[in-house]
Formats: C-alpha cells, sequence, structure tokens
C-alpha cells in the first residue's frame, strides 16, 4: 500500500467514526419540566404553553391533557426547557378529539373550556432549573 493510499484510507474510515459516533451540536442545559393547569382547582384541558426564554433561545412547548396534566418539549425528541428564566405564554384551543377504536362510532367534538371572560395565567413568569421542575399553573380573572 502506497503512501496516498495510506493516507485515503485512513481519511475514509476517520470520517466514517465520526459519523457513526455523530458530531452534532450539543444541546444546552434543559431542565424536565412537567405540572398541572387549573382554573378553581379544576384541572383545565387543551391548554397549549409556550416556555419563552427571557435571555434567547429555543422556545419549548406543552399541552394539557384531560387531567390538565402537561409535559413540556424542547424539541421532538427531547423533553424539557432551557435552563433559566421564561415567560409563559398560552392558548386556549380546546383538546383534538382521539380517533376513536371504531370506525361507526360517532365523535363528539371537545369543547374549549370556559374561562368566564378575560383571565390570565399565574405564575407568567418560571424559572428552570437542572433536573426536575414541577410548575403548576392556575388560571385567575384578569
Amino acid at each position: 500500500m502506497n503512501g496516498l493510499s495510506r493516507l485515503l484510507t485512513g481519511t475514509a474510515t476517520l470520517a466514517a467514526l465520526t459519523f457513526i459516533t455523530g458530531c452534532g451540536p450539543e444541546l444546552p442545559p434543559i431542565g424536565e419540566v412537567t405540572g398541572l393547569v387549573t382554573q378553581d382547582g379544576k384541572p383545565v384541558e387543551g391548554v397549549a404553553l409556550e416556555f419563552v426564554p427571557t435571555e434567547g433561545g429555543r422556545p419549548s412547548m406543552a399541552v394539557t391533557d384531560s387531567e390538565g396534566r402537561y409535559s413540556a418539549m424542547f424539541t421532538g425528541d427531547t423533553d424539557g426547557a432551557l435552563v433559566g428564566k421564561h415567560t409563559i405564554r398560552y392558548e386556549i384551543n380546546g383538546a383534538a378529539p382521539a380517533m376513536p377504536a371504531d370506525p361507526d362510532r360517532e365523535i363528539i367534538p371537545m369543547k374549549k373550556p370556559n374561562m368566564g371572560g378575560k383571565t390570565k395565567i399565574e405564575p407568567s413568569e418560571v424559572e428552570v432549573v437542572d433536573g426536575s421542575n414541577e410548575i403548576n399553573f392556575e388560571f385567575v380573572a384578569g
């Protein structure tokens, strides 16, 4: 094997190892964020939450389930939110109905939660720390 062949073989091997082990960007510090959204102590379904980092960066999203619980997602395959302070934005959409197992069964659309006029969510700013964070929100008259 001459020098050029060894160089090409070595370069190809190094490139293959880099591809296999991955050299994508490292994720920033992320904390797991879960919690409950309520109004008058009752769970609220279908609330879309957005955790917007005050220092900039990618926001995280979450949607409450039928029990008012949520789990924030940073990316499609990464749970959580950036470590640091966040402003909370929300939208009340009402959840989409699940598809019934029986195709002949009637689908009853879910209604939007009745928020009784102007409301706001508290807290409107939160701090996410490394590790697990349970952050509960309450809708209050605004």
